[in-house]
């Protein structure tokens, strides 16, 4: 199998971005760092529309075997030996005068990586696409009045998201990406034990089309708090299916499946409603296997 994220035991820095994709794209703006880190940023922490960035707010705490990057609102646990990492929010510092009401913004916790161009693997050079995670969802706790709580409006989410990339598409969106769709695994959601797909609808935020698999079809249907999981599924034939369809609704205008790349993933907790919520993974990979073809003729950007 052949890597196709870096850093996956979290060896690095980690960049810090802003407030809003829409506003600073995907400029690293500060970093997390630590003894022994290594000097390039590999992954970053996405934290859209919260109030406390840790670029403003963040304190360090040396814990057994690693680091916890904290703030009033959130928790950044690094292991670098073992790999693992563990995100903490807690939006009652972000949602303080009322809940979040329809048509406004909710607070991100994400980890990300953008893959260079340089590093890329066309899709059909590939016989699969693995992606793996081991993780727990420690904590989910709800902290709106039963008459305050919307579950169309409210809840927290943990999901994996990978951009599918039309590498020669020449026209950057404000993020600096071309043409893309995301593919989603969604992995916990508060509201349901059960997340059905696949789920087809547009992103209002980055005005894309999103693909959601099937959770059964790699997890169970209750994810119960305080229990670890891990699924290793390939997500080939879902991420082909997923262009199909994007083409019948010309939502890639001029894209071809040869030209097609994974240009990022990213995986957290999305948190529109006022909960405190915490994930620890022991595992993020993914890597594919390659075609005769893709090994004798790899391309690059």
């Amino acid at each position: 199998m052949t890597a196709v994220i870096d850093d996956e035991k979290f060896r690095h820095r980690f960049g810090l971005k802003g407030y809003s994709s829409a506003v600073t794209g995907q400029k690293i703006l500060g970093e997390a760092k630590w003894k022994g880190a290594k000097r390039d940023c590999v992954w970053t922490l996405s934290e859209w529309t919260s109030k406390h960035l840790f670029l403003n707010e963040m304190n360090e705490e040396i814990i057994p075997g690693g680091i916890n990057f904290c703030n009033s609102a959130k928790s950044v646990k690094i292991y670098p030996e073992t790999g693992k990492i563990s995100l903490f929010v807690d939006t009652r510092k972000e949602y303080t005068e009322r809940p979040r009401q329809s048509g406004e913004g909710w607070v991100h916790l994400l980890l990300e990586q953008c893959i260079p161009a340089r590093k890329r693997i066309m899709f059909d050079q590939m016989k699969s696409l693995v992606m793996e995670c081991t993780f727990i969802v420690r904590s989910c706790n709800n902290h709106m009045k039963s008459e305050e709580f919307n579950p169309n409006l409210h809840s927290a989410q943990l999901s994996w998201f990978l951009t599918v990339e039309n590498c020669l598409d020449t026209n950057f969106d404000i993020e600096g990406r071309p043409d893309y769709l995301w593919f989603g695994m969604p992995i916990y959601d508060y509201r349901f034990n059960k997340i059905e797909g696949p789920q087809v609808f547009l992103d209002h935020g980055t005005q894309k089309v999103i693909y959601g698999m099937n959770r059964g079809d790699y997890l169970p249907e209750i994810i119960e708090t305080g229990k670890q999981y891990t699924f290793r599924t390939d997500i080939l034939p879902e991420v082909r299916k997923a262009f199909d369809i994007a083409q019948k609704h010309n939502w890639l205008k001029g894209a071809k499946w040869e030209n097609m790349a994974v240009g990022s993933t990213n995986i957290g907790w999305e948190v529109p409603g006022t909960f405190d919520c915490e994930a620890e993974f022991d595992k993020i990979s993914i890597s594919c296997e390659l075609s005769d073809s893709g090994k004798s003729d790899k391309k690059e950007l």
